[in-house]
Protein backbone atom coordinates (compact mmCIF):
# COMPACT_ATOMS: atom_id res chain seq x y z
CA UNK A 1 0.00 0.00 0.00
CA UNK A 2 1.11 3.79 -0.64
CA UNK A 3 -0.61 5.81 2.64
CA UNK A 4 -0.17 9.60 1.92
CA UNK A 5 -1.30 11.89 4.23
CA UNK A 6 -4.43 14.55 3.14
CA UNK A 7 -5.73 16.88 5.56
CA UNK A 8 -6.11 17.06 9.63
CA UNK A 9 -9.46 15.39 10.26
CA UNK A 10 -10.92 18.34 12.08
CA UNK A 11 -10.38 20.15 8.65
CA UNK A 12 -13.48 18.09 7.19
CA UNK A 13 -16.27 19.69 8.77
CA UNK A 14 -18.71 21.30 5.89
CA UNK A 15 -16.97 20.87 2.84
CA UNK A 16 -14.88 18.31 1.03
CA UNK A 17 -11.14 18.70 0.89
CA UNK A 18 -9.32 18.41 -2.42
CA UNK A 19 -5.31 17.35 -2.67
CA UNK A 20 -3.26 16.19 -5.63
CA UNK A 21 -1.01 13.00 -6.35
CA UNK A 22 0.19 13.39 -9.18
CA UNK A 23 -2.08 13.93 -12.11
CA UNK A 24 -4.94 12.76 -9.77
CA UNK A 25 -7.08 15.14 -8.00
CA UNK A 26 -8.69 14.05 -5.05
CA UNK A 27 -11.86 14.60 -2.79
CA UNK A 28 -11.86 13.63 0.66
CA UNK A 29 -15.40 13.96 2.33
CA UNK A 30 -16.78 13.79 5.60
CA UNK A 31 -20.15 12.20 6.67
CA UNK A 32 -20.50 12.25 10.54
CA UNK A 33 -17.67 10.36 11.50
CA UNK A 34 -16.72 8.17 8.53
CA UNK A 35 -14.07 9.42 5.77
CA UNK A 36 -14.06 8.77 1.77
CA UNK A 37 -11.70 9.37 -0.84
CA UNK A 38 -12.84 10.01 -4.40
CA UNK A 39 -11.55 10.65 -7.38
CA UNK A 40 -12.64 14.96 -7.61
CA UNK A 41 -13.34 14.87 -11.51
CA UNK A 42 -16.81 13.43 -12.22
CA UNK A 43 -16.23 10.67 -14.95
CA UNK A 44 -18.66 12.34 -17.11
CA UNK A 45 -17.42 15.73 -18.25
CA UNK A 46 -14.53 16.28 -15.79
CA UNK A 47 -17.16 18.35 -13.17
CA UNK A 48 -15.50 19.03 -10.09
CA UNK A 49 -17.70 16.19 -7.28
CA UNK A 50 -16.30 18.52 -4.83
CA UNK A 51 -19.00 20.82 -5.90
CA UNK A 52 -21.47 18.56 -5.40
CA UNK A 53 -24.02 17.48 -2.60
CA UNK A 54 -24.16 14.57 -0.04
CA UNK A 55 -27.29 12.91 0.43
CA UNK A 56 -28.58 10.31 2.48
CA UNK A 57 -26.83 6.61 2.47
CA UNK A 58 -23.58 8.39 1.81
CA UNK A 59 -24.09 8.92 -1.88
CA UNK A 60 -22.82 12.15 -3.67
CA UNK A 61 -24.17 14.22 -6.47
CA UNK A 62 -22.78 15.65 -8.88
CA UNK A 63 -24.77 18.93 -9.76
CA UNK A 64 -23.41 19.45 -13.32
CA UNK A 65 -25.75 16.50 -14.63
CA UNK A 66 -26.95 15.08 -11.56
CA UNK A 67 -25.26 11.80 -11.91
CA UNK A 68 -25.02 10.02 -8.44
CA UNK A 69 -22.63 7.99 -6.83
CA UNK A 70 -22.11 5.71 -3.76
CA UNK A 71 -19.22 7.24 -1.51
CA UNK A 72 -18.42 3.96 -0.51
CA UNK A 73 -17.17 2.25 -3.67
CA UNK A 74 -17.74 4.28 -6.23
CA UNK A 75 -20.64 2.68 -7.78
CA UNK A 76 -22.69 5.06 -10.17
CA UNK A 77 -26.46 4.63 -9.44
CA UNK A 78 -27.75 7.67 -11.62
CA UNK A 79 -25.65 8.27 -14.62
CA UNK A 80 -22.82 6.37 -16.30
CA UNK A 81 -19.41 5.77 -15.32
CA UNK A 82 -18.42 4.72 -12.30
CA UNK A 83 -15.45 6.49 -10.19
CA UNK A 84 -12.50 5.41 -8.43
CA UNK A 85 -12.40 5.00 -4.86
CA UNK A 86 -9.80 4.97 -2.29
CA UNK A 87 -9.07 3.39 1.12
CA UNK A 88 -8.95 6.19 4.13
CA UNK A 89 -8.16 5.90 7.35
CA UNK A 90 -7.02 7.80 10.37
CA UNK A 91 -3.22 8.12 12.08
CA UNK A 92 -2.98 10.86 14.67
CA UNK A 93 -5.47 13.05 13.99
CA UNK A 94 -4.68 12.51 10.22
CA UNK A 95 -6.53 11.57 7.84
CA UNK A 96 -4.42 8.88 5.45
CA UNK A 97 -5.29 7.84 1.58
CA UNK A 98 -4.05 4.77 0.12
CA UNK A 99 -3.16 5.71 -3.44
CA UNK A 100 -1.20 2.61 -4.51
CA UNK A 101 -2.84 1.73 -7.91
CA UNK A 102 -5.95 -0.96 -8.06
CA UNK A 103 -4.67 -4.96 -8.86
CA UNK A 104 -4.28 -4.90 -12.64
CA UNK A 105 -7.37 -7.69 -12.95
CA UNK A 106 -9.17 -5.64 -10.98
CA UNK A 107 -9.02 -2.86 -12.99
CA UNK A 108 -9.89 -4.87 -16.23
CA UNK A 109 -13.00 -6.51 -14.62
CA UNK A 110 -13.83 -3.00 -13.86
CA UNK A 111 -13.39 -1.74 -17.33
CA UNK A 112 -15.13 -5.24 -19.00
CA UNK A 113 -18.35 -3.92 -16.24
CA UNK A 114 -18.07 -0.08 -17.87
CA UNK A 115 -17.68 -1.21 -21.24
CA UNK A 116 -20.35 -3.35 -21.61
CA UNK A 117 -23.06 -1.01 -19.64
CA UNK A 118 -21.87 1.27 -22.48
CA UNK A 119 -22.24 -1.25 -25.43
CA UNK A 120 -25.77 -2.07 -24.41
CA UNK A 121 -26.61 1.24 -24.31
CA UNK A 122 -24.75 2.52 -27.74
CA UNK A 123 -23.56 5.50 -25.31
CA UNK A 124 -20.88 6.44 -27.29
CA UNK A 125 -19.40 8.78 -25.12
CA UNK A 126 -18.87 6.24 -21.90
CA UNK A 127 -17.40 4.09 -25.15
CA UNK A 128 -14.81 6.36 -25.84
CA UNK A 129 -13.81 7.08 -22.17
CA UNK A 130 -13.60 3.03 -21.58
CA UNK A 131 -11.56 2.70 -23.91
CA UNK A 132 -9.41 5.30 -22.93
CA UNK A 133 -8.98 4.17 -19.35
CA UNK A 134 -7.98 0.71 -20.87
CA UNK A 135 -5.33 2.38 -22.79
CA UNK A 136 -4.25 4.90 -20.00
CA UNK A 137 -4.03 1.84 -17.61
CA UNK A 138 -1.75 -0.10 -19.66
CA UNK A 139 -4.25 -2.70 -20.68
CA UNK A 140 -4.66 -3.88 -24.32
CA UNK A 141 -7.99 -1.60 -26.11
CA UNK A 142 -7.70 -4.51 -28.69
CA UNK A 143 -10.03 -5.93 -25.73
CA UNK A 144 -12.61 -3.59 -26.52
CA UNK A 145 -13.17 -4.97 -30.17
CA UNK A 146 -12.99 -8.20 -29.16
CA UNK A 147 -15.82 -7.59 -26.62
CA UNK A 148 -18.23 -5.95 -28.66
CA UNK A 149 -18.15 -8.76 -31.15
CA UNK A 150 -18.35 -11.34 -28.57
CA UNK A 151 -21.63 -9.38 -27.15
CA UNK A 152 -23.37 -9.06 -30.15
CA UNK A 153 -22.16 -12.24 -32.16
CA UNK A 154 -25.49 -14.17 -30.90
CA UNK A 155 -27.62 -11.16 -31.16
CA UNK A 156 -27.68 -11.76 -35.28
CA UNK A 157 -30.57 -13.07 -36.11
CA UNK A 158 -29.88 -13.22 -39.91
CA UNK A 159 -26.16 -13.34 -39.36
CA UNK A 160 -23.16 -11.05 -40.34
CA UNK A 161 -24.06 -7.72 -40.37
CA UNK A 162 -21.76 -4.48 -41.40
CA UNK A 163 -20.33 -4.04 -38.18
CA UNK A 164 -17.72 -6.97 -38.42
CA UNK A 165 -16.48 -5.60 -42.13
CA UNK A 166 -16.72 -2.20 -40.52
CA UNK A 167 -14.64 -3.39 -37.64
CA UNK A 168 -12.03 -4.37 -39.27
CA UNK A 169 -11.33 -1.52 -41.61
CA UNK A 170 -11.42 0.57 -38.74
CA UNK A 171 -8.57 -1.33 -37.18
CA UNK A 172 -6.81 -1.04 -40.72
CA UNK A 173 -7.37 3.00 -40.02
CA UNK A 174 -5.87 2.94 -37.02
CA UNK A 175 -2.58 1.18 -37.75
CA UNK A 176 -2.50 3.50 -40.06
CA UNK A 177 -1.82 6.00 -37.04
CA UNK A 178 0.45 4.19 -34.87
CA UNK A 179 1.34 6.31 -32.20
CA UNK A 180 -0.87 8.63 -32.60
CA UNK A 181 -3.79 8.27 -29.28
CA UNK A 182 -6.82 10.12 -30.32
CA UNK A 183 -6.33 8.32 -33.88
CA UNK A 184 -6.33 4.71 -32.55
CA UNK A 185 -9.16 5.75 -30.08
CA UNK A 186 -11.57 7.20 -32.69
CA UNK A 187 -11.16 4.06 -34.53
CA UNK A 188 -11.94 1.53 -31.78
CA UNK A 189 -14.46 3.56 -30.44
CA UNK A 190 -16.24 3.92 -33.67
CA UNK A 191 -15.65 -0.15 -34.42
CA UNK A 192 -17.57 -0.73 -31.05
CA UNK A 193 -20.04 1.51 -31.27
CA UNK A 194 -20.87 0.22 -35.07
CA UNK A 195 -21.10 -3.35 -33.70
CA UNK A 196 -23.11 -1.88 -31.01
CA UNK A 197 -25.64 -0.30 -33.31
CA UNK A 198 -26.02 -3.51 -35.11
CA UNK A 199 -26.76 -5.72 -31.62
CA UNK A 200 -28.64 -2.75 -30.25
CA UNK A 201 -31.75 -4.51 -27.64
CA UNK A 202 -31.79 -7.52 -29.76
CA UNK A 203 -32.71 -10.41 -28.85
CA UNK A 204 -29.80 -13.36 -28.02
CA UNK A 205 -30.23 -16.13 -30.68
CA UNK A 206 -28.55 -19.31 -30.11
CA UNK A 207 -26.65 -20.83 -32.41
CA UNK A 208 -26.70 -24.43 -33.20
CA UNK A 209 -24.59 -27.24 -30.94
CA UNK A 210 -22.35 -28.83 -32.51
CA UNK A 211 -23.09 -31.19 -34.91
CA UNK A 212 -21.17 -33.59 -37.44
CA UNK A 213 -17.24 -33.26 -38.10
CA UNK A 214 -16.82 -30.24 -40.58
CA UNK A 215 -16.53 -31.16 -44.21
CA UNK A 216 -16.23 -28.80 -46.66
CA UNK A 217 -18.97 -31.07 -48.95
CA UNK A 218 -21.46 -30.74 -46.12
CA UNK A 219 -20.82 -26.96 -45.47
CA UNK A 220 -21.67 -26.14 -48.83
CA UNK A 221 -24.49 -28.73 -49.33
CA UNK A 222 -26.35 -27.24 -45.72
CA UNK A 223 -26.14 -23.84 -47.49
CA UNK A 224 -27.27 -24.32 -50.34
CA UNK A 225 -30.18 -26.45 -48.88
CA UNK A 226 -30.85 -22.92 -46.59
CA UNK A 227 -30.20 -25.69 -43.90
CA UNK A 228 -28.50 -22.97 -41.99
CA UNK A 229 -29.21 -24.66 -38.42
CA UNK A 230 -26.77 -27.68 -39.92
CA UNK A 231 -24.28 -25.17 -41.35
CA UNK A 232 -23.88 -23.80 -38.01
CA UNK A 233 -23.38 -26.98 -36.04
CA UNK A 234 -20.89 -28.16 -38.49
CA UNK A 235 -18.84 -25.41 -38.03
CA UNK A 236 -19.35 -25.19 -34.31
CA UNK A 237 -18.04 -28.55 -34.41
CA UNK A 238 -15.24 -27.65 -36.65
CA UNK A 239 -14.09 -25.14 -34.17
CA UNK A 240 -14.33 -27.68 -31.21
CA UNK A 241 -12.23 -30.17 -33.05
CA UNK A 242 -9.51 -27.67 -33.29
CA UNK A 243 -10.21 -26.34 -36.39
CA UNK A 244 -9.34 -22.92 -37.32
CA UNK A 245 -10.43 -20.17 -40.15
CA UNK A 246 -7.39 -21.42 -42.63
CA UNK A 247 -8.80 -24.67 -42.13
CA UNK A 248 -12.41 -23.92 -43.20
CA UNK A 249 -11.95 -20.49 -45.34
CA UNK A 250 -12.29 -22.28 -48.70
CA UNK A 251 -15.40 -23.99 -48.00
CA UNK A 252 -17.01 -20.14 -46.61
CA UNK A 253 -15.55 -18.57 -50.16
CA UNK A 254 -17.02 -21.75 -52.51
CA UNK A 255 -20.15 -21.03 -50.11
CA UNK A 256 -20.18 -17.23 -50.53
CA UNK A 257 -19.73 -17.42 -54.57
CA UNK A 258 -22.05 -20.21 -55.31
CA UNK A 259 -24.29 -17.48 -56.00
CA UNK A 260 -24.50 -14.08 -57.35
CA UNK A 261 -25.29 -13.38 -53.55
CA UNK A 262 -26.85 -10.37 -51.34
CA UNK A 263 -25.38 -7.21 -53.37
CA UNK A 264 -21.84 -8.83 -52.89
CA UNK A 265 -22.09 -8.84 -49.43
CA UNK A 266 -21.15 -12.66 -48.98
CA UNK A 267 -18.01 -12.61 -50.75
CA UNK A 268 -16.98 -9.06 -48.44
CA UNK A 269 -17.71 -10.56 -45.69
CA UNK A 270 -15.82 -13.60 -45.96
CA UNK A 271 -12.60 -11.60 -46.60
CA UNK A 272 -12.95 -9.33 -43.62
CA UNK A 273 -13.38 -12.27 -41.63
CA UNK A 274 -9.68 -13.21 -42.89
CA UNK A 275 -8.62 -9.89 -41.83
CA UNK A 276 -10.34 -9.64 -38.64
CA UNK A 277 -8.89 -12.95 -37.40
CA UNK A 278 -5.26 -11.88 -38.40
CA UNK A 279 -5.36 -8.32 -36.70
CA UNK A 280 -7.91 -9.62 -34.02
CA UNK A 281 -6.55 -13.23 -32.65
CA UNK A 282 -7.94 -16.91 -33.25
CA UNK A 283 -10.02 -16.04 -29.86
CA UNK A 284 -12.97 -14.13 -32.00
CA UNK A 285 -13.24 -16.95 -34.48
CA UNK A 286 -16.92 -18.20 -33.38
CA UNK A 287 -17.62 -14.86 -32.52
CA UNK A 288 -17.10 -14.40 -36.73
CA UNK A 289 -17.38 -17.75 -38.15
CA UNK A 290 -20.69 -18.50 -36.35
CA UNK A 291 -22.66 -15.62 -37.85
CA UNK A 292 -20.72 -15.97 -41.12
CA UNK A 293 -22.29 -19.09 -42.05
CA UNK A 294 -26.18 -18.14 -40.76
CA UNK A 295 -25.42 -15.24 -42.72
CA UNK A 296 -24.62 -16.99 -45.95
CA UNK A 297 -27.29 -19.61 -45.46
CA UNK A 298 -29.72 -16.80 -45.12
CA UNK A 299 -28.62 -14.46 -47.73
CA UNK A 300 -30.58 -13.24 -50.96
CA UNK A 301 -29.84 -15.29 -54.13
CA UNK A 302 -29.80 -12.75 -56.62
CA UNK A 303 -29.52 -14.80 -59.31
CA UNK A 304 -32.77 -16.35 -58.76
CA UNK A 305 -34.40 -12.79 -59.75
CA UNK A 306 -35.76 -12.62 -63.23
CA UNK A 307 -32.95 -9.78 -63.73
CA UNK A 308 -30.09 -12.02 -62.77
CA UNK A 309 -31.35 -15.64 -64.05
CA UNK A 310 -28.98 -15.22 -67.14
CA UNK A 311 -26.07 -15.49 -64.20
CA UNK A 312 -25.93 -19.39 -64.16
CA UNK A 313 -26.30 -20.42 -67.67
CA UNK A 314 -23.73 -17.72 -68.57
CA UNK A 315 -21.18 -18.63 -65.76
CA UNK A 316 -21.42 -22.43 -66.99
CA UNK A 317 -20.00 -21.01 -70.84
CA UNK A 318 -16.86 -18.83 -69.52
CA UNK A 319 -13.64 -20.03 -70.78
CA UNK A 320 -11.44 -21.12 -67.80
CA UNK A 321 -9.81 -17.54 -66.84
CA UNK A 322 -5.66 -17.81 -67.86
CA UNK A 323 -3.66 -16.54 -65.02
CA UNK A 324 -0.22 -14.45 -65.41
CA UNK A 325 0.27 -11.48 -66.47
CA UNK A 326 -0.28 -7.39 -65.12
CA UNK A 327 -2.97 -5.34 -65.44
CA UNK A 328 -1.44 -3.30 -68.24
CA UNK A 329 -0.80 -5.76 -70.51
CA UNK A 330 -2.49 -6.29 -73.19
CA UNK A 331 -5.68 -4.75 -71.11
CA UNK A 332 -8.80 -5.17 -73.17
CA UNK A 333 -10.71 -1.68 -73.54
CA UNK A 334 -13.26 -0.90 -70.79
CA UNK A 335 -16.48 -2.60 -71.02
CA UNK A 336 -19.56 -0.24 -71.24
CA UNK A 337 -22.39 -3.02 -71.47
CA UNK A 338 -26.10 -1.83 -72.12
CA UNK A 339 -28.06 -4.92 -70.58
CA UNK A 340 -26.79 -8.26 -68.62
CA UNK A 341 -26.09 -10.20 -71.78
CA UNK A 342 -23.62 -7.71 -73.30
CA UNK A 343 -22.01 -7.26 -69.83
CA UNK A 344 -21.36 -11.23 -69.71
CA UNK A 345 -21.15 -11.78 -73.99
CA UNK A 346 -17.69 -9.21 -73.16
CA UNK A 347 -16.49 -11.02 -70.13
CA UNK A 348 -16.54 -14.34 -72.31
CA UNK A 349 -14.97 -12.69 -75.40
CA UNK A 350 -12.26 -11.24 -73.06
CA UNK A 351 -11.15 -14.16 -71.04
CA UNK A 352 -10.71 -16.34 -74.43
CA UNK A 353 -8.26 -14.03 -75.92
CA UNK A 354 -6.59 -12.11 -72.48
CA UNK A 355 -4.87 -13.38 -68.65
CA UNK A 356 -7.25 -13.13 -65.59
CA UNK A 357 -5.34 -9.54 -64.21
CA UNK A 358 -6.21 -7.19 -67.66
CA UNK A 359 -9.31 -8.53 -67.62
CA UNK A 360 -10.09 -8.04 -64.17
CA UNK A 361 -8.51 -4.38 -64.36
CA UNK A 362 -10.59 -3.52 -67.09
CA UNK A 363 -13.54 -4.57 -65.30
CA UNK A 364 -12.50 -3.02 -62.02
CA UNK A 365 -12.06 0.48 -64.10
CA UNK A 366 -15.52 0.30 -65.65
CA UNK A 367 -17.02 -0.46 -61.52
CA UNK A 368 -14.75 2.73 -60.69
CA UNK A 369 -16.77 4.54 -64.15
CA UNK A 370 -19.91 3.42 -62.72
CA UNK A 371 -19.45 5.08 -59.16
CA UNK A 372 -17.90 8.29 -60.95
CA UNK A 373 -20.51 8.56 -62.63
CA UNK A 374 -24.20 7.83 -60.86
CA UNK A 375 -27.03 9.76 -61.59
CA UNK A 376 -27.70 11.29 -58.13
CA UNK A 377 -31.32 11.90 -58.75
CA UNK A 378 -32.11 8.43 -57.89
CA UNK A 379 -30.23 9.35 -54.26
CA UNK A 380 -32.73 12.15 -54.07
CA UNK A 381 -35.86 11.07 -55.75
CA UNK A 382 -39.42 10.28 -53.96
CA UNK A 383 -41.30 9.57 -57.22
CA UNK A 384 -39.89 6.40 -58.14
CA UNK A 385 -40.62 2.84 -58.15
CA UNK A 386 -39.34 0.56 -55.73
CA UNK A 387 -36.46 -0.94 -57.85
CA UNK A 388 -34.73 2.84 -58.55
CA UNK A 389 -34.61 2.87 -54.65
CA UNK A 390 -30.77 3.29 -55.81
CA UNK A 391 -28.23 5.36 -53.29
CA UNK A 392 -24.48 6.14 -53.81
CA UNK A 393 -24.03 3.26 -51.04
CA UNK A 394 -25.19 0.85 -53.76
CA UNK A 395 -22.96 1.96 -56.14
CA UNK A 396 -19.59 1.34 -53.66
CA UNK A 397 -20.74 -2.11 -53.93
CA UNK A 398 -18.55 -2.90 -57.45
CA UNK A 399 -15.63 -1.48 -56.00
CA UNK A 400 -15.51 -3.05 -52.92
CA UNK A 401 -16.53 -6.47 -54.33
CA UNK A 402 -14.15 -6.42 -56.68
CA UNK A 403 -11.56 -5.84 -53.90
CA UNK A 404 -12.08 -8.45 -51.96
CA UNK A 405 -12.72 -10.68 -55.20
CA UNK A 406 -8.95 -9.75 -56.05
CA UNK A 407 -7.85 -10.30 -52.73
CA UNK A 408 -9.64 -13.88 -52.50
CA UNK A 409 -9.04 -14.94 -55.66
CA UNK A 410 -5.27 -13.81 -55.03
CA UNK A 411 -5.08 -17.16 -52.72
CA UNK A 412 -7.93 -19.56 -54.43
CA UNK A 413 -7.48 -19.04 -58.29
CA UNK A 414 -10.22 -21.43 -58.60
CA UNK A 415 -12.67 -18.67 -57.87
CA UNK A 416 -11.21 -16.28 -60.64
CA UNK A 417 -14.69 -16.74 -62.60
CA UNK A 418 -17.58 -16.58 -60.45
CA UNK A 419 -15.62 -13.46 -59.10
CA UNK A 420 -15.01 -11.96 -62.33
CA UNK A 421 -18.79 -12.85 -63.83
CA UNK A 422 -20.34 -11.04 -60.40
CA UNK A 423 -18.38 -8.16 -61.49
CA UNK A 424 -20.09 -8.31 -64.50
CA UNK A 425 -23.18 -8.66 -62.73
CA UNK A 426 -22.90 -5.53 -60.99
CA UNK A 427 -21.95 -3.76 -64.55
CA UNK A 428 -25.38 -4.42 -65.93
CA UNK A 429 -27.28 -3.55 -62.89
CA UNK A 430 -25.79 -0.39 -63.04
CA UNK A 431 -26.64 1.00 -66.57
CA UNK A 432 -29.65 2.35 -65.80
CA UNK A 433 -28.47 4.49 -62.96
CA UNK A 434 -25.70 6.82 -64.70
CA UNK A 435 -25.06 10.30 -65.81
CA UNK A 436 -23.38 10.10 -68.90
CA UNK A 437 -22.76 13.96 -68.17
CA UNK A 438 -20.53 14.09 -65.09
CA UNK A 439 -17.49 16.50 -65.73
CA UNK A 440 -14.95 13.82 -64.12
CA UNK A 441 -12.41 17.43 -64.28
CA UNK A 442 -13.19 18.69 -60.79
CA UNK A 443 -12.72 15.35 -59.51
CA UNK A 444 -9.14 14.44 -60.79
CA UNK A 445 -6.38 13.75 -58.13
CA UNK A 446 -2.78 14.76 -58.72
CA UNK A 447 -1.34 13.80 -55.68
CA UNK A 448 -2.78 10.81 -53.83
CA UNK A 449 -1.14 10.60 -50.94
CA UNK A 450 -1.80 14.21 -50.28
CA UNK A 451 -5.43 13.21 -51.60
CA UNK A 452 -5.44 10.69 -48.99
CA UNK A 453 -4.16 12.72 -46.10
CA UNK A 454 -7.05 14.67 -46.24
CA UNK A 455 -9.39 11.19 -46.48
CA UNK A 456 -8.40 10.08 -43.38
CA UNK A 457 -9.07 13.49 -41.38
CA UNK A 458 -12.32 13.38 -42.96
CA UNK A 459 -12.60 9.93 -41.73
CA UNK A 460 -11.43 10.57 -38.38
CA UNK A 461 -14.03 13.70 -37.78
CA UNK A 462 -16.95 12.28 -40.41
CA UNK A 463 -20.16 13.60 -38.56
CA UNK A 464 -22.36 11.07 -39.79
CA UNK A 465 -24.47 10.00 -37.40
CA UNK A 466 -25.54 6.56 -38.53
CA UNK A 467 -22.57 3.61 -38.87
CA UNK A 468 -23.83 2.41 -41.45
CA UNK A 469 -22.56 5.80 -44.11
CA UNK A 470 -19.33 6.34 -42.72
CA UNK A 471 -18.53 2.39 -42.87
CA UNK A 472 -19.38 2.77 -46.49
CA UNK A 473 -17.12 6.11 -46.97
CA UNK A 474 -14.03 3.86 -44.89
CA UNK A 475 -14.52 0.68 -47.07
CA UNK A 476 -14.28 2.27 -50.35
CA UNK A 477 -11.79 4.43 -49.33
CA UNK A 478 -9.21 1.56 -48.08
CA UNK A 479 -10.13 -0.83 -51.36
CA UNK A 480 -9.63 2.27 -53.62
CA UNK A 481 -6.39 2.71 -51.54
CA UNK A 482 -5.87 -1.04 -51.55
CA UNK A 483 -6.22 -1.69 -55.51
CA UNK A 484 -4.06 1.61 -56.39
CA UNK A 485 -0.44 -0.37 -56.35
CA UNK A 486 -1.86 -3.24 -58.81
CA UNK A 487 -4.53 -1.38 -61.12
CA UNK A 488 -3.13 0.64 -64.71
CA UNK A 489 -2.75 4.02 -64.56
CA UNK A 490 -6.01 4.80 -66.25
CA UNK A 491 -7.67 2.19 -63.54
CA UNK A 492 -5.87 4.30 -61.43
CA UNK A 493 -7.39 8.01 -61.80
CA UNK A 494 -10.62 6.40 -62.56
CA UNK A 495 -10.61 5.10 -59.12
CA UNK A 496 -9.49 7.71 -57.47
CA UNK A 497 -11.88 10.15 -59.20
CA UNK A 498 -14.67 8.09 -58.41
CA UNK A 499 -14.01 7.84 -54.55
CA UNK A 500 -13.13 11.99 -54.44
CA UNK A 501 -17.02 12.47 -55.98
CA UNK A 502 -18.18 9.72 -53.50
CA UNK A 503 -16.69 11.64 -50.25
CA UNK A 504 -17.55 14.83 -51.34
CA UNK A 505 -21.27 14.20 -52.40
CA UNK A 506 -24.21 14.68 -50.17
CA UNK A 507 -25.76 11.45 -49.04
CA UNK A 508 -29.66 11.55 -47.86
CA UNK A 509 -29.61 9.23 -44.74
CA UNK A 510 -33.54 9.01 -44.50
CA UNK A 511 -36.17 9.48 -47.46
CA UNK A 512 -39.23 9.99 -45.57
CA UNK A 513 -41.25 10.34 -48.75
CA UNK A 514 -40.02 7.94 -50.57
CA UNK A 515 -41.09 5.55 -47.96
CA UNK A 516 -44.53 7.33 -47.66
CA UNK A 517 -45.44 7.29 -51.59
CA UNK A 518 -44.37 4.07 -52.23
CA UNK A 519 -46.38 2.48 -48.88
CA UNK A 520 -49.51 4.34 -50.23
CA UNK A 521 -48.80 3.02 -53.95
CA UNK A 522 -48.14 -1.13 -52.20
CA UNK A 523 -51.03 -0.99 -49.95
CA UNK A 524 -53.03 1.22 -51.35
CA UNK A 525 -54.10 -1.08 -54.46
CA UNK A 526 -55.88 -3.41 -52.50
CA UNK A 527 -58.20 -0.90 -51.46
CA UNK A 528 -58.67 1.68 -53.34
Amino acid sequence: MSWVTAVPFDRLAGKPFVFRHGPRQIAVVRVEDEVFAIDNRCPHEGYPLAEGSIGPDCVLTCNWHNWKFRLRDGECVIGGDHVRTYPTRIDGGQVCVDVSPPPREVVQRQATRGLQSAFDDRDYGRVCREIARLDYEGLDPLMAVRLALEWCHDRLEFGTTHGMPATVDWLELAALGAGNREHRLICLAEAVDHVAFDGLRRRVHPYAGAGDPFDRDAFETAIEAEDVARAEGLVRRGLDDGLHWEDMEEAFLSAALAHYNDFGHSLIYVFKARQAVERLGRGVEPHLMLPLARGIGYATREDLIPEFRSYTPALGRLPEPRPSGSADANRPPVPFPATMAEAFDWLGERLDRHSVEPVYDALLEALALNLLHFDTHYDTSADGPVSHNVGWLDFTHGVTFANAARRMCERFPAFWKPALAQMACFLGRNVEFLDPHVDRRPWQVDEPDDFFAGVYEHLLDHGLRDPIFAAHHLKTSLAVKDELPTASSSCRSSLLQALNRFLHSPIKAKHVRREARQAISLVGRDYE
